[in-house]
């Protein structure tokens, strides 16, 4: 897919702005607090229904006013236009529009128009919590999968009741156990076909990460993802729906004393490693962030394999993150990709004999207004043996 336009009204600082975009990659720049990551946020919205910083939707209203606007053109791969617009008023919610008909599930949007985002927020998935690392899961198979969508959010639904079902019975000393029963086989039939697809995810997930990350650096390092379940899992023997009840039995009187649910999917974790070591204990800063730019290069080609859209790349403030040699290699791996966005607070400079495609666009952000045209900043031109010299990592 293509985003060929957008245009915010009253979204953040943006009262209104309308962009038209390279098919290539896309640079946003400007200072700090101008509007850049809202024009990737705006885009989050219209591909994701939310946004990617996690922020309610009444926090993007602009100052003064009451609601905000993003209307988007879209090219398919099939080469169709469609049509987005996304609505939100402080008394009467968000309406998601495509095409000029009102879509009520967030669920009927998702994977349609797929993405791939990059922020400084992204970096704890290296050594933040688990969390963090099963919600960059759950996002892949989700825009891929409606079933793994639908499973998780039924999942979560049973969570929930049997999470009240326990509290309940703790706080009451009375706990419903024909009701706990039945919640307890819907988190078990839910929860087992999660664990099956994660599972699946980490192993199909292996080969494009691993060629990514070779292609940003010239050393002999092998990463892995490895998807850690809560309880243990084997090829052969009981099934992982057996395994996740056994769980449970055997957690039944802790969790009847905290008054929670602790085995399942929501406590997963997926392990990063470098050369079989665990990448948070033993891996540099530049290291982690090597794995974590191969990590959304590889979900970029997991993504297009799986579904008949090309994803969009988007790279928020990023590349102040990276030294200069890794985000040459970033930029000139992306740049063979599809379309991309590219914010900062100044227009990277790279040796342009490592930018493949030409199609390139350079935006400025100034006070939430895109200020057109862009000052010319010639790329550096670095001599053949120095280039070599700066982009090995």
């Amino acid at each position: 897919m293509r985003v060929k336009k957008i245009q915010l009204s009253n979204f953040r600082n943006h009262t209104q702005s309308a962009i038209d975009f390279s098919n290539g990659i896309n640079f946003i720049s400007g200072a700090n607090a101008q509007g850049k990551t809202s024009i990737l946020e705006a885009l989050s919205y219209v591909c994701l229904t939310r946004s990617f910083l996690k922020q309610a939707d009444v926090t993007v209203v602009a100052l003064g006013s009451e609601s905000f606007t993003i209307d988007a053109s879209i090219e398919t791969e099939r080469n169709s236009t469609r049509r987005v617009r996304v609505a939100y008023d402080n008394s009467d919610g968000k309406k998601y529009i495509l095409d000029g008909n009102e879509i009520r599930k967030s669920a009927d949007i998702i994977g349609l128009f797929p993405i791939v985002v990059l922020s400084p927020n992204d970096f704890v998935l290296t050594g933040g919590a688990p969390g963090e690392r099963r919600m960059f899961v759950d996002i892949v198979l989700s825009q891929v999968s409606r079933s793994y969508l639908d499973e998780l959010m039924e999942y979560k639904r049973a969570l929930k009741q049997r999470n009240k079902i326990l509290l309940d019975g703790k706080l009451t000393g009375n706990l419903d156990l024909d009701l706990l029963a039945a919640w307890t086989d819907a988190l078990i039939g839910h929860g087992a076909r999660l664990i099956t697809k994660r599972a699946e995810f980490a192993n199909e997930f292996q080969a494009p990460f691993s060629t990514a990350y070779s292609d940003l650096v010239e050393r002999g390092e092998v990463p892995r993802l490895i998807y850690e379940p809560s309880f243990g899992l084997m090829n052969d023997g009981p099934s992982v729906a057996e395994l996740f009840r056994l769980a449970l039995s055997h957690l039944d009187k802790v969790e009847r004393v905290r008054g929670a649910t602790l085995a399942g999917p929501h406590r997963d974790d997926i392990g990063f490693a470098l050369n079989g070591l665990p990448i948070r204990e033993f891996a540099s800063q530049g290291q982690r962030k090597t794995f974590l730019v191969a990590l959304k290069i590889a979900e970029f080609h997991y993504i297009k394999s799986k579904l008949s859209e090309t994803p969009a790349m988007l790279l928020d403030d990023v590349m102040t993150e990276l030294d200069y040699s890794r985000a040459t290699r970033t930029i000139s791996a992306i740049s063979t990709l599809g379309q991309a966005f590219i914010t900062g607070t100044d227009m990277v400079n790279f040796d342009e004999n490592f930018l493949e495609t030409k199609e390139m666009k350079s935006h400025f952000v100034r006070e939430g207004t895109m200020v057109y045209p862009l000052r010319e900043v010639a790329p550096v031109r670095l001599a053949s043996s120095e280039a070599n010299e700066n982009v090995r990592l």
